[in-house]
């Protein structure tokens, strides 16, 4: 042992004999503070019009933290751009502040450090952009046809975020939702914007923002800016890129930034082409299709729940496995140990215990004795109880992503399962069904289903997936693509007969 172990932790008891021990974290007061949250659709990537742009859209709206839709895994490249340290590729939200996934987060919301033992939750969201309501109102649809598509298309993917982030809020935990709902919202289609706005012939009480405020959530602009006659607040789309526009386009404000009830909302601006309307911070050119929003809140963080929680959720072999935690307090008793997947506190490979930080901070494992597969962090408190657990996989940095079905060949009506290996573990990695030789991939794809951002697994595509008449007789493959976007990883083909 180090020589400067000893002297320290010998002072360090020397001097709890003579003064009393300090409080715990639960115990100090937490002061408000004030946050910047901004809400960009970045368009297939950020890189249809100049990459730089949305880099610059972001240091113009001086956010503190940015919820990032159609990243196309390009999350860390945006923070690394800004010189920003933190960015958390699962959920696509880039920040100031050391950023913590924890487990009971399960993908849906993530914690933001504002200060040791001080967090605020982060969900961000890109709900399914078709069939888009507010083009079936100009198409003819009825309103309670137009409430039913929605919610069918977009209310299921809505909803387990708000289960998840319900206790939250119900503790008290202030929590910030960022995202493009591809939905309008029910403050901005009232019967005085029937008059207003031509796409709006009559009022719609939009479902995924009724359900969102009555989970909890204020819409941070309509705080701001409470008449949609004066500002309607426009973000998608004023252009491909401005002044760009189909003769057809419907346009709404579907970028949307809400905070739970409780925080207090200072000010909301758009962000967005130079000359468009409304726009309180403009760059020119303009990066993306949607304008931005940055919302500026107050409020007042909290101490977390217990929790081990690794930064990263794909490693690759050799590099450093990071774990922050939120330890108990026991000096003699807590522990944060790595196992392989499935494994107990019996099977540990290795263990640290909490650093001088004490009940808040992060340890750093070698990752060098691990062959790649899947592992956990876990930590591990009085009596040897296992008190949290955060899954992640160790990847040989050469490893090729590839995807395969259960069957090659599968009769009419039975559901194809298909597994994958190698996948970067982004937020929005995705498998989907083409007919084979379809080469458009943008627009044909027969059913798609999310990774939940997983390096391996196995996935079933039913009659949830693709429909209730499934697939016809027919050739098709199944495609693993990459975080929202349309990049191909891997392929395999299977037959469905008769």
């Amino acid at each position: 042992m180090k020589l400067a172990f000893f002297w320290k932790h010998g002072l360090l008891a020397l001097l709890l004999l003579l003064v009393p021990l300090a409080v715990s974290a639960q115990e100090v007061a937490i002061e408000p503070v004030e946050l910047r949250i901004m809400t960009f659709n970045i368009w297939i990537g950020g890189e249809v019009v100049n990459f730089g742009k949305i880099v610059e859209a972001i240091q113009a709206a001086d956010a503190d933290i940015v919820g990032l839709q159609e990243a196309e895994g390009n999350v860390r490249r945006i923070a690394d751009a800004l010189g920003w340290q933190y960015a958390n590729e699962r959920m696509q939200i880039i920040s100031h502040f050391p950023l913590i996934d924890p487990p009971d987060g399960d993908g849906k919301y993530i914690f933001a450090q504002i200060a040791p033992g001080e967090v605020v939750a982060l969900a961000n969201v890109h709900l399914p952009s078709g069939p888009y309501g507010p083009e079936a109102v100009r198409d003819g649809a009825a309103l309670d046809e137009v409430l039913e598509l929605e919610r069918e298309a977009r209310l299921p993917f809505i909803e387990p975020v708000l289960e998840s982030v319900s206790p939250l809020i119900d503790a008290g935990t202030p929590v910030l939702l960022t995202g493009d709902f591809n939905t309008p919202s029910h403050h901005d289609w009232t019967e005085a914007m029937v008059a207003e706005r031509d796409q709006v012939k009559y009022p719609v009480d939009w479902p995924v923002t009724i359900a969102v405020e009555t989970a909890g959530f204020q819409d941070t602009f309509r705080i701001a800016h409470p008449d949609p006659v004066e500002n309607p607040g426009i973000t998608w789309t004023y252009g491909y890129p401005y002044p760009r526009l189909k003769p057809d386009e419907v346009i709404d404000r579907i970028d949307l930034v809400f905070a739970s009830n409780g925080i207090e909302i200072l000010d909301s601006k758009i962000v967005g082409p130079a000359g468009s309307p409304n726009a309180d911070i403009e760059i020119e050119p303009y990066g993306s299709d949607h304008r931005a929003v940055v919302s500026t809140v107050r409020l007042t963080p909290v101490v977390p729940p217990v929790f081990a929680a690794v930064t990263e959720r794909a490693v690759s072999a050799g590099e450093s496995i990071v774990v922050r935690y939120h330890a108990p307090g026991g000096e003699d008793t807590d522990r944060i140990a790595i196992v392989a997947a499935g494994g107990s506190i019996n099977d540990v490979l290795m263990w640290l215990p909490p650093q001088e930080a004490s009940f808040f901070g992060a340890v750093t494992f070698g990752s060098w004795t691990l062959p790649p597969g899947e592992y956990a962090a876990i930590l591990i408190g009085l009596n040897d109880e296992e008190l949290s657990r955060s899954q992640f996989w160790v990847v040989d940095p050469n490893a090729i992503p590839s995807v395969t079905t259960e069957k090659t060949t599968y009769p009419a009506g039975e559901p194809i399962v298909a597994s994958w290996e190698n996948a970067p573990a982004l937020r929005w990695d995705w498998l989907g069904i083409y007919a084979a030789g379809d080469p458009d991939l943008y627009n044909n794809y027969l059913g798609f289903i999310y990774t939940e951002a997983a390096v391996s697994g196995t996935i079933t595509f039913d009659a949830e997936a693709l429909g209730d008449e499934m697939l016809p007789p027919g050739e098709y493959v199944v495609r693993l693509m990459k975080d929202d976007g349309y990049q191909v990883l891997a392929e395999t083909g299977f037959t469905i007969t008769e």
